[in-house]
C-alpha cells in the first residue's frame, strides 16, 4: 500500500511569501509534513518565485529562501520548476497578470482543471492542502471555488493571514525563523519577526464535487460547472424532451462543441431572431440541436416539427410546407401546409441544399414577410414561425455550386451555428461511447460495461467521415448486438468497420506510393514535401491554386515551401 501524501497547492500572484508562510504553519504549528508542492500562478508570479525582483529586493524563493527554510527546520521539501503551473489561455499563451473578465474566466478554468488533475492523479492516497491569500484576490476566489466544486472530505482549504497587515508582501519576510531578526515596515518602523503572526485559517467548503459527481465530467470548465449548478436542480446531465417525448441528451464537453451550444442558446432565447442556420455534416446532431433550441427557447410551449427536405419529392415540397386548395392540380385537396399548421411554433428544415431555386425564392418571401400562399390560391396569409434551417455542407461550397439564390443565401446565413464534426471533437468520444454502451446494452438486455483499450484507441483515431456521431453509434450498436451473452468488455470491432479500416489504409498507401515514386516508409517532413510538390505539379506551379487545394493560406504555403526547399516548376 502506498504511503499517504500531503500535497500543498499554493495559488499566488505577486506575493510568493504565501508559499513559505503556509509551509511554516503546516509544519511548525500543525505538524503536517508536505511531500509535494505545486504552485499555480501568472508568468509574473513565476518570475518572482524563480528570480526574485532586484528593484524591491525580493530574493529568489526557489533558489534561496526555500533552501534556507528547509535547512533551518530540517525539512526535505523540493519545489521543481515543472511544478510551477503558469496560467495559459486557449492558444497556450501565458498570462502575465489577471486584469479583465476574460482573463478571470481563463484563470478560473485553469485553476479548476489543475486542482482536478492533482486530485485525479493522486486519488485517495493524498490530501490536498490548498492555500490562498492576498495578492491577486480574484485568483484566490477561483481557487476556493475550484475546491468547492471538485474537492473531497480529506482535502483542506486555507486562507493565509499575516499581521500586522503592513508586513504582507515585504521582501524581507517569508516565515518566522527560529532566531528572530528585525524588519523595517512601510511606515518606517522596525519590528521583530517575533511580533509577526501567521494564521492559516481553514475555510469550510461544500465539496459539491463529492456529493454531485455526476455533473462534474473530467474536462468540464469552471464556467460550465457553475452554470450546471445554477441551472440543473436535479444535477443530471443536460437533457431536453423532444417533440416525440424521446429523451434527448446533449453529450460533449469539447470546447468548440460547447461554444456552438452556447451560441444556439443565445439565439433560442431571443425571439426576435426568427431564422437560424445550423451547419453540420451528416450525423453531427443538427436535429438534436434543433430540438434543444425549441425546448429552451421562447416557444418551448408551442409545437415543433422536423422536415427533411430531401425526403419530400420536389413536386410536393411546396404543398407540404405552404398547403394547397382543391383543384390546384389533379388530386389536390384543401390542406394546411406545415407553416400554417405550426403557426406560433418552431419548424426545422433539414438539408436545405437539396431544394430548388424556385422553392428558395418562395421560402425567402416567407422569411422576409412571414407570408404564405397555398398552392392554387391567390389569398396571402400571415403566419409566425421560428425557422431552423439545416445545411450539411460548407456554405461557401453550396454558394459556389450555383444551386442557391444569392439573396436567399445572404438572408439565411446571418445567424448561424456550426456543429463541429466528430473528428474535431475526439475528446468527446469516450463519453459518447459510454452513453451508447448503456443505451444498447439496455436495448439488447446485455451487461456490457466497456470497450478494450485497443478498441477505444481505434475509435479515437478514426476520422468518422461517413456519419460522425451517428456512425459511431452504429458501430457500438453492432458490437453489442453481436456480443456474446457473457461478454462485458467489447474487444471486437464490426467486420464491415475493419474492412473500411483496411481499405482506407490500402488507399492511403497507394496514394503515398503514387506521389513518392513507390516509397512508403517516409518521415512526416519527407511526406509533406513530396505531397506539396505533387500538388504544385498538378496545378502547374500555381501557388494560389495549390494553397486552396491544400486548405492553406498562400503565405503559409510559401513559408512551408521555403522551409522544405521547394521550388515550383511549371508543367511542360
Amino acid at each position: 500500500m502506498r504511503a499517504h501524501k500531503n500535497i500543498l497547492v499554493s495559488v499566488l500572484g505577486s506575493t510568493p511569501q504565501i508559499l513559505t508562510e503556509t509551509l511554516w504553519y503546516l509544519n511548525v504549528k500543525m505538524g503536517i509534513d508536505i511531500s509535494n508542492v505545486i504552485v499555480i500562478t501568472t508568468s509574473y508570479g513565476k518570475r518572482l518565485i524563480c528570480d526574485g525582483d532586484e528593484k524591491t529586493g525580493m530574493p529568489s524563493l526557489l533558489n534561496e529562501v526555500l533552501e534556507k527554510f528547509c535547512d533551518e527546520f530540517g525539512l526535505n521539501i523540493k519545489l521543481d520548476v515543472r511544478n510551477i503551473k503558469v496560467i495559459v489561455d486557449d492558444k497556450g499563451n501565458e498570462l502575465e497578470d489577471i486584469r479583465d473578465s476574460h482573463q478571470n474566466e481563463i484563470a478560473a478554468d485553469f485553476i479548476t482543471r489543475e486542482i482536478r488533475n492533482i486530485i485525479n492523479k493522486h486519488g485517495s492516497n493524498a490530501t490536498i492542502h490548498c492555500s490562498v491569500a492576498g495578492g491577486r484576490k480574484t485568483m484566490s476566489v477561483y481557487a476556493a471555488l475550484a475546491m468547492t466544486l471538485v474537492g473531497r472530505k480529506q482535502d483542506k482549504l486555507y486562507h493565509v493571514l499575516v499581521s500586522p497587515p503592513e508586513i504582507e508582501g515585504n521582501p524581507a519576510f517569508f516565515y518566522k525563523p527560529k532566531t528572530p531578526y528585525r524588519i523595517k515596515i512601510k511606515d518606517g518602523r522596525e519590528i521583530s519577526t517575533d511580533e509577526i503572526e501567521i494564521t492559516l485559517a481553514e475555510i469550510p467548503f461544500l465539496r459539491l464535487g463529492e456529493k454531485y459527481g455526476n455533473i462534474f465530467p473530467s474536462e468540464i470548465s469552471y464556467v460550465e460547472l457553475v452554470k450546471r449548478i445554477q441551472s440543473y436542480v436535479n444535477f443530471e446531465k443536460p437533457a431536453v424532451t423532444g417533440y416525440d417525448d424521446e429523451k434527448i441528451e446533449i453529450i460533449g464537453e469539447n470546447r468548440k462543441f460547447k461554444e456552438s451550444l452556447r451560441r444556439l442558446e443565445k439565439y433560442a432565447k431571443n425571439d426576435k431572431v426568427k431564422t437560424i442556420l445550423l451547419i453540420g455534416e451528416t450525423g453531427t446532431g443538427k436535429e438534436l440541436f434543433a430540438k434543444y433550441f425549441h425546448k429552451i427557447g421562447s416557444r418551448k410551449d408551442k409545437d415543433f416539427i422536423a422536415v427533411n427536405c430531401s425526403a419530400i419529392p420536389e413536386s410536393l415540397i411546396d404543398t407540404e410546407l405552404f398547403g394547397s386548395v382543391r383543384g390546384a392540380y389533379t388530386g389536390a385537396v384543401d390542406k394546411k401546409g406545415i407553416f400554417e399548421e405550426y403557426d406560433g411554433g418552431v419548424v426545422f428544415l433539414d438539408e436545405i441544399n437539396r431544394t430548388s431555386l424556385g422553392f428558395q425564392a418562395k421560402l425567402l418571401r416567407f422569411i422576409e414577410q412571414g407570408e404564405i400562399r397555398r398552392v392554387g390560391e391567390a389569398r396571402v396569409k400571415k403566419v409566425d414561425v421560428r425557422l431552423i434551417i439545416g445545411l450539411n455542407q460548407e456554405p461557401n461550397e453550396w454558394y459556389n455550386s450555383r444551386e442557391v439564390l444569392a439573396d436567399f443565401y445572404n438572408r439565411i446565413t446571418r445567424h448561424q451555428v456550426r456543429i463541429p464534426p466528430l473528428r474535431e471533437r475526439k475528446d468527446d468520444i469516450p463519453a459518447l461511447v459510454e452513453y451508447f454502451l448503456k443505451k444498447y446494452s439496455l436495448k439488447y438486455s446485455k451487461n456490457i460495461t466497456g470497450v478494450s483499450e485497443e478498441v477505444m484507441k481505434v475509435l479515437q483515431n478514426y476520422d468518422w467521415h461517413m456519419g460522425n456521431v451517428r456512425e459511431l453509434e452504429g458501430v457500438i450498436d453492432n458490437m453489442i448486438a453481436t456480443a456474446d451473452e457473457n461478454e462485458q468488455i467489447l474487444t471486437r470491432l464490426p467486420e464491415y468497420f475493419e474492412e473500411e479500416l483496411r481499405a482506407k489504409k490500402k488507399y492511403t498507401e497507394e496514394i503515398i506510393r503514387e506521389i513518392s515514386g513507390g516509397e512508403i516508409n517516409l518521415t512526416l517532413k519527407e511526406l509533406e514535401k513530396i505531397y506539396i510538390e505533387y500538388q504544385l505539379q498538378q496545378n502547374n506551379g500555381n501557388i494560389t491554386r495549390t494553397a486552396e487545394k491544400l486548405g492553406l493560406k498562400r503565405s503559409t504555403l510559401q513559408s512551408k515551401m521555403k522551409n522544405l526547399n521547394i521550388v515550383p516548376k511549371n508543367k511542360r
